[in-house]
């Protein structure tokens, strides 16, 4: 038997691995002793490494930071990088987010594409080599970490602070197929003003820097604007999502609806902060605070998702245009705070963009660099792109595949030769980061034979 055929074997295993791992709701939470990111992503990083260790695998566990699966022998290693902290599940699923149903043939929850699926099928193509005796060169270490959606601190913690050793060569499988050469830079800024008068004003919407807000909330006292009930049909007459004014006890209740995206894709959603604000900016507002907000969107923000009107719509010939999104945004007792992520082309240096930011909004309001993430470039032609892309190749039967560049943030940037490699075919939905977030049971066959060659082909 094959090794492509051998890891097929375990495809139950691998359905109910995910589907437990899916089950623990591991969404950053508050720091406690011994658990940096809490209760959530200490419990999804153990369960990892549980099982590993039950696979007949060497573990280990780094702080609660990230931990090691690993097996064979060498003084080379191959790294495959993955993560079990998910980005908060949002409203208006059709099963539970974190129950790991399987239903129409598939896993749904938050996690089964990005990332506790894809890292699960690696670890099961890891036990097929090492159970099938195949000789290899190089060592195979699973790196897990804990808190890859908020910051990469699992990483910095496990090779910066306690300087373990870097993979001589990685990929990560936190992305899409083929291979990514290149990661757009990451960054990541805070919008903040204090304002006086804003009474009893309230705002709600987005629940993180890298994601679409698919839903957004404005408490508005009646005497800050004319007749805002009026304003609604027209704005939303042809619109797929609606905003919705609600007058009770003397204050607009506002919703907006949208369509959340991963943060790099912002084109395939809806902004639903920014929409919220594209309908005030057709009313008559008379709190002077208020109009501020609205005015700094209506010239700077808009449906925008490109950074034009904030003066930062640069492009290169490789990675393409950058993007920008509102991620999320509150207003309470005065105090404003906007959530912005930008992923930049890789050949546009990161401090032009910030630089060219804060000249725009100079005197509108104050600006922080809450991350600043240098891009990721490997090239085309080396080793470790080449030989993924061969696999792929073969595998898929799609020989006109290229190498491709994301505007999405993965572990290989934490390593010094690493890739982005699957796990999202291109006959999959991308519902990453979004509602009904599912892996396509069928999908796995592929996913794993690809895995399993990829592992064998660089290790041996």
């Amino acid at each position: 038997m094959n090794l492509q055929e051998k890891v097929l074997t375990y495809k139950d295993e691998i359905v109910k691995g995910i589907q437990g791992a899916v089950q623990i709701k591991s969404v950053q939470e508050p720091a406690k002793e011994g658990k940096p990111f809490g209760e959530g992503p200490t419990a999804a990083l153990q369960y990892f490494l549980d099982l590993g260790a039950k696979l007949g695998f060497k573990v280990e566990n780094f702080d609660n930071y990230a931990g090691t699966i690993e097996f064979g022998e060498g003084e080379e290693v191959v790294g495959i990088l993955g993560h079990v902290d998910v980005v908060p599940e949002g409203d208006g699923w059709i099963y539970p987010p974190y129950s790991g149903i399987i239903a129409d043939g598939k896993i749904f929850g938050r996690g089964t594409l990005d990332d506790k699926g894809p890292s699960m099928i690696c670890l099961y193509a890891m036990k097929a080599i090492m159970d099938s005796g195949v000789k290899l060169n190089r060592k195979v270490r699973m790196i897990i970490g804990a808190n890859e959606e908020t910051g990469s601190l699992c990483m910095e913690h496990y090779f910066n602070t306690l300087k373990m050793p870097q993979p001589t060569m990685a990929f990560t499988p936190d992305s899409s197929f083929p291979v990514t050469f290149a990661e757009k830079g990451i960054i990541r800024v805070k919008f903040t003003q204090e304002y006086k008068n804003l009474g009893d004003f309230t705002f709600t919407g987005g629940n993180a820097f890298n994601s679409v807000p698919d839903g957004a909330k404005a408490v508005i006292p009646q005497e800050f604007t004319r007749d805002l009930l009026s304003k609604v049909e027209a704005y939303n007459e042809g619109k797929e999502f609606k905003i919705s004014v609600e007058l009770k006890d003397g204050k607009y209740y506002v919703a907006s609806e949208g369509k959340s995206s991963h943060a790099a894709r912002p084109h395939k959603g809806y902004n639903a902060v920014s929409a919220l604000f594209a309908f005030l900016g057709t009313a008559e507002i008379l709190n002077e605070d208020l109009k501020n907000i609205v005015d700094f969107f209506k010239e700077y923000v808009k449906m925008e998702n490109d950074g034009t009107s904030f003066g930062v719509n640069f492009e290169d010939h490789e990675t393409g245009k950058l993007t920008l999104n509102i991620g999320k945004m509150n207003i309470a007792d005065g105090a404003m705070e906007i959530c912005v992520d930008m992923r930049c082309p890789v050949h546009v240096p990161n401090d032009k963009v910030i630089d060219t930011l804060k000249t725009k909004v100079e005197g509108k309001v104050n600006l922080v660099v809450a991350g600043n993430t240098a891009p990721l470039y490997v090239a085309k032609d080396s080793f470790l792109v080449s030989t993924l892309m061969n696999i792929y190749k073969d595998i898929t039967g799609d020989v006109e595949a290229e190498p491709v560049a994301i505007g999405g943030g993965t572990y290989a940037r934490e390593v010094t030769n690493g890739v982005a490699f699957g796990a999202l075919l291109s006959s999959q939905v991308d519902n990453m980061h979004q509602k009904n977030e599912c892996l396509e049971i069928d999908k796995i066959d592929t996913i794993a034979r690809i895995y399993v060659e990829a592992i064998y082909q660089l290790a041996k």
